[in-house]
Formats: structure tokens, C-alpha cells, sequence
């Protein structure tokens, strides 16, 4: 008897209904796009992000940075510690392997180029690199996909040079010309292949083949330093958890990729070396993600919010054109209890008929976003339906108090006479 009322109900009303399907479906549909976006928007930001350049740096064991005063260059000793060239690949042979992106080695050598003492970095600019995995294409090309350049980049093994828009602007020269280019009193002609833009300090320098450079240093199969490219999540605690207290929020913790957890797998992995996050620009992704993710959020209990509002005055709508059919319910002996039972159970399938299609077009419709903005759609997420359904059962009862006190306080005896 109760399903033959619920179902004659529905069909007495289907315009009305079909209203509150809409606001069910529009308002879980965006829920569900944010959530999804959400989920997934973190680790495509972080690629985007990536393209900014390196977030880590590799530097043997007691080893430390150069200090920069005013664009000065300060060079601390370092008792000729250097990494041995083969290291790149044990990059790609950690826990880690997927979230190592790209890398380039650096080995500095002080030069004089066309009269201007200064430092020539040796580098790789796009080169393969056997790994345990299989080839890794990698260098100073791909870590800084940003750089504008006027040329290309050097070739390996030769006498090829790249020079920053600064550094090129005050010896004069441009893609084609040659210039001098001293190391430890041996002087040689280097073409000039590329003028980069890279902006700040970077457009002071100098690239040149590492190989090349090794040769002119002395030290061959070594490097100075590692840039690193991380897909890294931001810390969300000061320290580690303690193991002997929290061995479970320690495993958590150990498995998740943050700065310091990659940093101390990969050091682990190579050995006598220190891997350094850059923190500044850890932190500054960390902010980006995080404030795009509270975005979401409030845009997501803003259009929940919004299908509350239209369920509540299409279900007070409702009641107030029922409240003879209501008042009728009562005087033949309907209870309290069933007369709520009939009204929930309304918006109820309603609410869920909306739930699953707001999943179908919140995920559509976070696919077709994801994939203008990344480049590639992400599938429909199956996990998210139950949520889907969640929601609109929590946007149904809030929608519903309201009404359903509403036609609890109708007097029968009053409706009636009227």
C-alpha cells in the first residue's frame, strides 16, 4: 500500500519533481567535478609546476652550495669532493623511480670567455641514459622546458657553447659567432650555438658539453652537483612520526613522497652524498595546490548549499498544494511517522536519481577540464559514487526538515473545512 501511494505520488507531480531533480543533479555534479579535480589536479599541478626547474639538488657527501652576495659568486672548499657521473642512473633505480622526473648534471670549471672571468658549467643538454628500467632521456633541455632559446642547444663532444641573454649581450655575439675560451691557461675557439633566456642570475652563465668540460678540468667520469626534478606532496607535520609510539603513522609517513622522505630515500640509494630540497620552492608549490584545493571545497559547499535551497521551496512548494491531500492522510488515521515516511521517501529516490546522474556529469565534466588545462582526460572514478550518493541523500534531508515540519503541524480538521 505504501509503495502504491509513494509511486502515484511521483507521477502526480513530475514537473515539480523534475525540478528537484535538477537542483539535486546540478548541485551534486559539481561536488563531484571539484572532488574529482581535486583528487587528481594535485599531481598534474605539480607536473605543470615542474616545468619551473628543479626542486632537489645532489651534492656529495660535506658538500655545499655556492654562496651568491649581490651577483658575487662565492665558491666555499670543498677538498675535491665529486660525484661519480654513473649516479644519474641510480636516480631511476630507487622507491622513488616514478616521481624522479628530470635531471641534469653540473660540473663547474672557472673560464675566461672573450675576456670575462667567469664560471662554464658542463652539462648534459638532452641525452639517453641507460637505467634498470630501460633508456632515460634526460638534461638541462627537458629539467628547464621554460627557457627561451635563440639556437640550439650544444652537441656532445664538441667545442659548442651556450651563453646566457646577459652574458651574450656583453660579449656581443649571437648563435654562429665564436668565442675565446680559456681553462687553466688553454685557450681554444668555442661556437656559440644558443643565446638562452632564463632569466635572474642564469642569464649570466655559461653551458658547454659535460664531457667537454671534464676533459678541460682533469676530471673525467666526475660531476659537482645533481638538479633534480620531484613530484613531491607538501609536508603536512614538522617531524616523522615516532616509530616505537606511532608505527603505523610512521609507515604512512615513509610512503608518502614528501621532500624529506625523497630526499632520504634517494641519499640512501646513491650513498655518501646529501640530497637537498629547495625548500622556497617546495613550500610555494605546497601553497599553489593547497589554496587551489580550499577553492574547490568552498565552491563545491556552495553549490551543495544552492541544491538544499532549491529542494527546500520545491518540497515547501509541495506541501503547501498537498495540504488537503495531507490533511485527508491524517483524518483517516495516517500517523506522523508515515505522512514524514511518504515526504522523505519522495525526495529520497529523487535525491538518489540525482546523485548518480550528478556523478556521471561531475565526472564528465572534470574530464573534459582536466583535459583542456593537462592535456589528458581523467576517467570516470567509480569510487566517487558512493559519495555521489551520500550527498544527495544529506542535500534530500536538509532539504526536507524544513517541509516535512511543516506539514507534520497542518490540523486536519482546519485543512479540510477550507
Amino acid at each position: 500500500m505504501f509503495g502504491r501511494l509513494l509511486w502515484a505520488s511521483l507521477r502526480a507531480r513530475r514537473a515539480r519533481l523534475a525540478l528537484a531533480l535538477m537542483a539535486v543533479t546540478l548541485g551534486v555534479a559539481v561536488a563531484i567535478a571539484l572532488g574529482t579535480l581535486a583528487l587528481q589536479v594535485g599531481d598534474d599541478l605539480a607536473r605543470t609546476l615542474r616545468a619551473a626547474g628543479p626542486n632537489f639538488i645532489v651534492l656529495p657527501a660535506g658538500a655545499r652550495l655556492a654562496l651568491d652576495l649581490g651577483g658575487v659568486a662565492i665558491e666555499p672548499a670543498r677538498s675535491g669532493l665529486a660525484l661519480p657521473e654513473t649516479d644519474l642512473a641510480l636516480l631511476k633505480d630507487s622507491f622513488w623511480k616514478h616521481n624522479v622526473l628530470e635531471a641534469a648534471p653540473e660540473l663547474a670549471v672557472a673560464a675566461t670567455i672573450g675576456g670575462l672571468p667567469l664560471r662554464l658549467d658542463g652539462t648534459w643538454f638532452d641525452r639517453q641514459t641507460a637505467t634498470a628500467d630501460g633508456p632515460w632521456r634526460t638534461g638541462l633541455a627537458r629539467l628547464h622546458p621554460t627557457w627561451r632559446l635563440e639556437g640550439r642547444w650544444p652537441r656532445a663532444g664538441t667545442s659548442e657553447i651556450a651563453l646566457g641573454r646577459d652574458l651574450a649581450a656583453r660579449l656581443g655575439v649571437t648563435p654562429g659567432h665564436r668565442v675565446r675560451v680559456v681553462v687553466s691557461d688553454q685557450a681554444s675557439e668555442w661556437q656559440v650555438t644558443a643565446v638562452v633566456a632564463a632569466g635572474g642570475l642564469d642569464d649570466r652563465r655559461a653551458w658547454a658539453p659535460l664531457d667537454r668540460v671534464q676533459t678541460l678540468a682533469g676530471r673525467p667520469g666526475v660531476i659537482d652537483r645533481v638538479w633534480l626534478s620531484a613530484l613531491v606532496r607538501p609536508e603536512t607535520r614538522a617531524r616523522a612520526p615516532d616509530p616505537a609510539r606511532d608505527p603505523k603513522g610512521y609507515e604512512r609517513y615513509m610512503c608518502t613522497a614528501y621532500p624529506a622522505v625523497v630526499a632520504r630515500e634517494l641519499a640512501d640509494r646513491l650513498g655518501a652524498v646529501e640530497v637537498l630540497p629547495m625548500t622556497e620552492v617546495v613550500q610555494g608549490e605546497a601553497r599553489v595546490v593547497g589554496r587551489l584545493n580550499l577553492l574547490m571545497l568552498l565552491l563545491a559547499l556552495a553549490a551543495l548549499t544552492a541544491s538544499v535551497l532549491g529542494l527546500f521551496s520545491t518540497t515547501t512548494a509541495a506541501v503547501v498544494e498537498r495540504g488537503v491531500e495531507l490533511g485527508l492522510l491524517r483524518s483517516l488515521g495516517a500517523s506522523g511517522s508515515q505522512i514524514g515516511a511518504l515526504l522523505l521517501g519522495e525526495t529520497m529516490l529523487i535525491s538518489l536519481g540525482g546523485g548518480a546522474l550528478g556523478w556521471a556529469l561531475g565526472s564528465a565534466g572534470a574530464a573534459a577540464i582536466r583535459g583542456e588545462t593537462f592535456g589528458t582526460g581523467s576517467p570516470l572514478q567509480p569510487l566517487l559514487l558512493p559519495v555521489a550518493l551520500a550527498l544527495s541523500l544529506a542535500v534530500a534531508l536538509l532539504g526536507t526538515l524544513g517541509p516535512l515540519r511543516l506539514a507534520l503541524r497542518l490540523d486536519p480538521a482546519t485543512v479540510l473545512r477550507g
